[in-house]
């Protein structure tokens, strides 16, 4: 839903933590009963809707449709631990609070009807429910009405494209929290929206089509620019949103892997790579404010687009950060690495880097031999390594199978 009224920002820590459905549901210790099939009657939109008999949904058939559930204690939400791990798990580093009521909400009636209008985001929708109640609907795979009433302590997330709306209850009232993955975004698309690339994908995951979840996705995500000039360290995302696969990132030549960042001294996934490729040399670099002088400006020259001539080869183990390189057509995607992703850009890709707006990163760096981190500012299409990547990546046959880069 997209909420137009004003709000109280805050800011919080985080930590690391599971984000499974399983996990999530095993930690519901209560029988759930707030979820149940509509009936079709035309009555005020606040009222329960049950069907007769009442026909319930369990948490089990919402995880199937993309819908995560949490129950947490909304009395200490500012100290609450696990929060704070599912925010930072999920990358939720935005949040707001906001008040719907009649006192609070000008125009109220019509604000609730509009919330009730069908539609999706680009992006999922995440609200915790610290005080009150009210109702989301989501569709099933047989678009049917499934409505989920949350109260104080109830936090769920909707998938992107999936159609719903929300309205309160009878009480009207309820204050929730508004989590978001980076600079929040709330345009609504209202009903029907078939050929929006978020649709499409919830569509191909509720099919089946997508396949297993791929792990790496928790800590590497991709998509193309935008074309502004605002702050590099914004994710400059297009809108509509359109990201870009690891197995497109795999066909520029760009590894990844999702590695255990806690234990990385005596990771075996780790220590295996690094023989497999001759990564013989590490070290750690740490990039924030309080450790590299003249900050500003040497991130602005880490946003230089260069090349090396050897593969560049980075695992975060805190932080995040952004790695931008350019597809066939020349256009700029952005990878988002976060802790616990390690990725490995080819010798003559283009790229550049950048902090995220948290501006912290700790990374190791890998090298065969002794490192040599020599930049080639563009151009620089004479040298060989930028014609072996070319041949290799950007001029392949369109009958060619692509080149198995993923791990």
């Amino acid at each position: 839903m997209a909420l137009e009224v004003s709000c109280h920002y805050t800011e919080s820590s985080f930590a690391q933590s599971e984000s499974s459905v399983t996990f999530l549901i095993s930690k519901v210790k209560y029988e759930f009963n707030q979820a149940w099939f509509m009936d079709e009657s035309s009555q005020d939109q606040r009222l329960p809707h049950h069907r007769n008999p009442k026909q319930f949904v369990s948490l089990d058939q919402l995880a199937e449709l993309g819908v995560l559930y949490w129950r947490l204690n909304p009395e200490n939400y500012e100290n609450d631990e696990e929060l704070q791990k599912i925010r930072e798990a999920r990358g939720y580093s935005y949040m707001d609070l906001l008040d719907l009521c009649p006192e609070k909400v000008t125009n109220y009636e019509e604000k609730l009807k509009n919330f009730y209008t069908e539609h999706i985001h680009a992006d999922e929708e995440i609200r915790y429910c610290l005080e009150g109640s009210g109702y989301f609907d989501v569709r099933d795979e047989s678009d049917q009405w499934i409505r989920i009433w949350i109260k104080a302590g109830d936090l769920i997330v909707l998938p992107a494209g999936i159609y719903h709306r929300f309205t309160l209850d009878t009480s009207n009232y309820v204050k929730l929290m508004r989590l978001f993955v980076g600079e929040p975004v709330w345009t609504a698309y209202n009903r029907p929206q078939e050929d929006h690339p978020a649709r499409k994908e919830y569509i191909k995951g509720l099919t089946g089509q997508a396949g297993v979840p791929d792990p790496r996705e928790e800590v590497i995500q991709a998509w193309y620019m935008d074309d502004s000039d605002e702050d590099q360290r914004l994710p400059h995302h297009k809108d509509p949103k359109e990201f870009v696969s690891l197995d497109q990132l795999s066909e520029l030549g760009v590894l990844s892997w999702r590695l255990d960042a806690d234990n990385y001294e005596t990771d075996e996934e780790l220590k295996k790579i690094r023989e497999d490729r001759g990564y013989s040399y590490m070290d750690f670099c740490e990039v924030c404010p309080e450790k590299l002088p003249n900050y500003e400006e040497k991130i602005k020259n880490f946003f230089e687009e260069h090349l090396h001539t050897d593969e560049e080869i980075r695992y975060c183990v805190a932080g995040s950060g952004y790695f931008d390189v350019r597809d066939h057509n020349e256009k700029w995607i952005r990878i988002w690495v976060k802790k616990g992703g390690m990725i490995v850009l080819p010798a003559g890709c283009y790229h550049r880097f950048t902090l995220d707006t948290d501006n912290y990163i700790k990374a190791m760096r890998l090298f065969v031999g002794d490192p040599v981190w020599t930049p080639f500012n563009r151009p620089h299409d004479h040298l060989p390594a930028r014609k072996g990547y070319v041949q290799n990546f950007l001029q392949k046959e369109a009958g060619d199978s692509p080149i198995n880069a993923a791990a």
